[in-house]
């Protein structure tokens, strides 16, 4: 890794003898204390000072003011009328944009990390949460290869805990990880500790030191992150809720692993505690949970360090900031290179503009369809960029006229390029100039980016891989870093032009196919794509996207926007953003809440599977109905459902909210109530009922579930099917449920 674990700045970091600004730098394990690279400094509007460029303000007219250190930037010691640049006030992240090079010289040779799970009892009833709960497991794995798991002795976890601390302050890893560790693991552990009177902080930070960092309160929902003295925290669930290849799966650590090929070990919590199963299972289970984390952490970090390594910003600050990071850190790069300030906010800049036209969304030819064919615009909303040259030092808004949605117009004069994009949220038309007189930063950094990742997108090994996605994480950033009211260092504008420019791009490519395909062509249309039942030829689509391009755009660059595309067999249209498509092995697509069902009874998903697939095969008649509403083809936990509890009941409103009902049952039935319980129940003739409280389906309420099936068939087009009044008996059968489509 050629970055350093760790950089530390503060205003307790200054040099008391000369005033300079130091920083603390933590590499291969050593702790090192430098002097800060940069000059500190404000801006002050002066008729007589420099002329600089400042975003969304043309050129003013500023001195530059020099200090000794960061404590004299604050906004009490400097004139009110003194400006900051506003792309950050960070120490560190400021290095990182001023001397972009300077981290790059702190190489660590290897990292060491360290991954634990908690297993937690709850032998009272209650949610484990907090310093009551026992812990009865610690597993833990290193990157060197040992696994291990610590197990109470049933009596008191103290001892367990601190041989997990004298472990760590022993093998002294530089990052910790574990799944959602910063949401439970830690402060589950911390509180425990507390119990105990054992202080944990000496052992797990660096040099013993007692006081830094650390995350000592809890809260079920509190996301948080951790910084310690000399360690990296790194929670795997934050790469895994960010990862768009598992969009539509749970984020339970479980749900996870299958859907990367592994088989974790399950045990159920709904009505058993950990300490109801033999030492050996909790010993395995938690060592499972371990290597399934260990996998996950391995799979997802060489991404996020490629990322931070090509930025050249030390580790913990790249793997704790949110996505804008990237944006704030190269586009800052850009700007302050060019001597371009960021004085204030979007919002402030464009007060018009608070929010601004999204993308084209439409549903044209709902049903189903026997071919399925999807052209995707490859990387839209940079191409646009690139195509027309846009970004923060390229683009501004130069006024707005009434609105015409059919006055979407682009002239060239003088070096620029204005655009007239009609925006049906502010009610205007958006005048915006793009300066062709240079290339844009944000031109350069995605044509760099994208030369780099050829070469990753041709090799199969996972190392490829990461780096190809890491590259394209960088890239997508610098939309929304530019479309957010309260970012300084990107531009309204650009958002306002890019996805102007989409709608334009995306009804354009329509017009296209509907001209050679027919006016029954174009099925459905979303940000980026257009699904058709068609098979589209792409080359043509692409040579007249581009002839149409350079004439409309004079002087663009119209190589960027292409598309590519995704055949499918038969698919079946409800309404926006609600679809199933059947891929060529066999697997279906599913998008929308119709087909999210987390949460759904066995019987919502087998009579949803029976609609769908009647459908796709195009096979709905008399037969096919009749088996439907036949509900002797069900048995009683068919009609079994779920709700999760996320809070206490008291923080419910309303005595007939179905959460609370389900708890009171609950408590009368000495079931634990509270965040993380999940009640599993039916909808019986006399309402819902817990399911200890029900004991045949003849109490099963008929209409309701009827009711469901007429909902699906009318969701998918099949309203003249529907029978209205439901067979009120059913017969028990001895039967088990089948949960197949999920």
């Amino acid at each position: 890794m050629n970055i350093p674990l760790i950089a530390m700045s503060s205003n307790h970091t200054v040099n008391r003898m000369t005033g300079e600004q130091q920083i603390i730098v933590w590499v291969d394990g050593e702790k090192r204390i430098v002097k800060s690279p940069r000059d500190h400094h404000y801006y002050i509007p002066d008729n007589e000072g420099e002329e600089h460029k400042v975003l969304g303000h043309g050129v003013k007219k500023y001195t530059k003011k020099y200090v000794s250190n960061a404590k004299e930037l604050h906004p009490e010691t400097i004139q009110s009328y003194a400006k900051l640049d506003g792309v950050t006030n960070n120490e560190i992240e400021r290095i990182c944009i001023e001397k972009p090079d300077f981290f790059k010289g702190y190489p660590q040779e290897k990292v060491k990390s360290l991954g634990f799970d908690l297993e937690v009892t709850s032998a009272d009833g209650s949610f484990p949460l907090g310093e009551k709960h026992p812990i009865v497991a610690i597993g833990y794995v290193t990157s060197d290869g040992d696994r291990k798991s610590l197990l109470w002795d049933g009596e008191t976890d103290k001892q367990i805990i601190e041989e997990f601390a004298d472990f760590i302050n022993e093998y002294d890893p530089d990052v910790i990880y574990g799944y959602n560790v910063i949401g439970y693991d830690i402060p589950q552990l911390f509180a425990r500790a507390k119990r105990h009177n054992i202080n944990l902080k000496p052992k797990l930070n660096r040099e013993n030191n007692p006081s830094f960092g650390w995350e000592t309160d809890f809260s079920y929902h509190k996301k948080t992150r951790i910084q310690t003295w000399g360690r990296v925290i790194i929670d795997v669930y934050n790469f895994t809720s960010r990862d768009y290849a598992l969009a539509g799966i749970r984020k339970r650590l479980k749900d996870v692993a299958r859907f990367y090929g592994h088989n974790p070990i399950e045990l159920d919590f709904s009505e058993k505690d950990i300490l109801d199963y033999d030492i050996e299972t909790v010993n395995e289970y938690v060592l499972s949970d371990c290597d399934i984390t260990k996998w996950l952490f391995e799979y997802y970090f060489l991404q996020h360090q490629y990322i931070a390594e090509t930025l050249g910003v030390p580790l913990e600050l790249y793997i704790n900031s949110a996505d804008s990071f990237i944006t704030k850190i190269l586009q800052g790069r850009d700007l302050y290179r060019k001597n371009i300030l960021t004085l204030d906010k979007n919002i402030d800049r464009y007060p018009e503009t608070k929010s601004f036209q999204a993308a084209h969304i439409d549903l044209y030819l709902p049903g189903f369809h026997k071919e399925n064919y999807k052209v995707d615009f490859a990387s839209m909303y940079p191409s646009i960029a690139m195509t027309l040259n846009l970004g923060p030092d390229t683009t501004t808004i130069e006024g707005y006229e009434d609105y015409d949605i059919t006055k979407f117009d682009c002239t060239f004069k003088q070096n620029a390029m204005y655009l007239t994009i009609p925006d049906n949220v502010i009610n205007k038309n958006v005048i915006i100039k793009v300066d062709q007189s240079f290339k844009s930063g944000l031109y350069t950094m995605c044509k760099n980016f994208n030369n780099i990742r050829k070469p990753f997108k041709k090799l199969k090994t996972h190392e490829a891989k990461s780096k190809s996605n890491g590259i394209k994480i960088m890239v997508n950033t610098f939309y929304g870093a530019n479309t957010n009211p309260y970012m300084t260092y990107g531009d309204i504008s650009v958002g306002i032009a890019i996805t102007g420019v989409a709608r334009w791009l995306i009804m354009g490519a329509k017009k296209l196919i509907e001209m050679k395909y027919g006016d029954n062509s174009v099925v459905y249309i979303h940000t980026d794509g257009i699904n058709t039942n068609k098979d589209i030829d792409t080359d043509w689509i692409n040579k007249q996207l581009q002839k149409g391009v350079e004439s409309f755009f004079t002087g663009s660059e119209p190589e960027w926007v292409k598309v590519d595309k995704d055949v499918f067999k038969e698919g079946v249209w409800l309404q926006i953003g609600n679809y199933v498509l059947r891929n060529e092995d066999g697997s279906l697509t599913k998008h929308g809440s119709t087909f999210k069902a987390k949460t759904r009874s066995p019987f919502y998903l087998k009579v949803l599977k029976k609609i769908t697939m009647a459908r796709l095969d195009n096979v709905v008649n008399a037969e096919f109905v009749e088996d439907l509403y036949d509900f002797d083809n069900f048995v009683l936990e068919d009609f079994l459902q779920t709700r999760a509890m996320n809070r206490n009941i008291e923080d419910y409103v309303g005595e007939n909210d179905l959460i609370v009902q389900l708890a009171k049952q609950g408590k009368e039935l000495g079931m634990r109530t509270g965040p993380g319980t999940t009640f599993y129940y039916y909808k019986t003739k006399e309402g819902y009922k817990l399911e200890e409280s029900v004991e045949s389906l003849s109490e099963i309420d008929i209409k309701y579930h009827w009711d469901i099936i007429n909902n699906l068939l009318k969701k998918f087009s099949l309203d003249s099917w529907i029978r209205k009044k439901p067979n009120l008996t059913v017969v028990d059968r001895n039967q088990q449920s089948l949960l197949e489509f999920v």
